[in-house]
């Protein structure tokens, strides 16, 4: 499938000797020495969630709109759940993936966009509590666009145990 993916730094060879190095040195010498094995590149999806936010200061005014409205951009990864607010989108590039290299999702669409709802109302109280004499209420909070794109680790099997490295 034709995919927006973030640009692969690391090559094969290079993550190889990356994951041997973060090896701790007793378990190289307890385990004889075994190497990482079955290396390969896996995608993980993040979405793009730009969110729309109207909010009014203080009491509600019929002479005056006091509505403000500004724009949220959130990063999510689809498997752990972690969000993140970014002022920045990452660089991507087309490329095509193999469905079977792409981690399945362990979170639903749906309730990756209202647990972020729920974390931009809690940011906003948060960060307008402080800074304002005033309440700041929410009056609407939209999506506006909806994108996912993939980032590539290097996945190797280490003694039954996988370890992930970003590409």
């Amino acid at each position: 499938m034709l995919v927006d993916s973030i640009k692969i730094n690391i090559k094969k060879k290079d993550a190889a000797k990356i994951i041997f190095a973060k090896t701790p040195l007793i378990s190289k010498i307890v385990q004889f020495n075994n190497k990482a094995e079955d290396i390969h590149l896996e995608y993980i999806e993040f979405k793009i969630l730009k969110y729309e936010v109207v909010s009014k200061k203080g009491s509600v005014s019929f002479f005056r709109n006091n509505s403000k409205k500004f724009n949220i951009t959130m990063i999510v990864n689809t498997y752990s759940g972690y969000s993140e607010s970014v002022d920045k989108m990452p660089m991507t590039v087309k490329r095509y993936v193999p469905k079977s290299c792409v981690k399945k999702s362990k979170v639903n669409d749906y309730e990756i966009i209202e647990e972020v709802k729920k974390q931009i109302i809690k940011y906003i109280e948060k960060k307008y509590k402080s800074d304002l004499l005033d309440n700041m209420n929410i009056q609407n909070i939209k999506l506006v666009e909806n994108k996912s794109i993939y980032k590539p680790y290097w996945v190797a099997n280490y003694n039954g145990k996988n370890i992930f490295l970003d590409a």
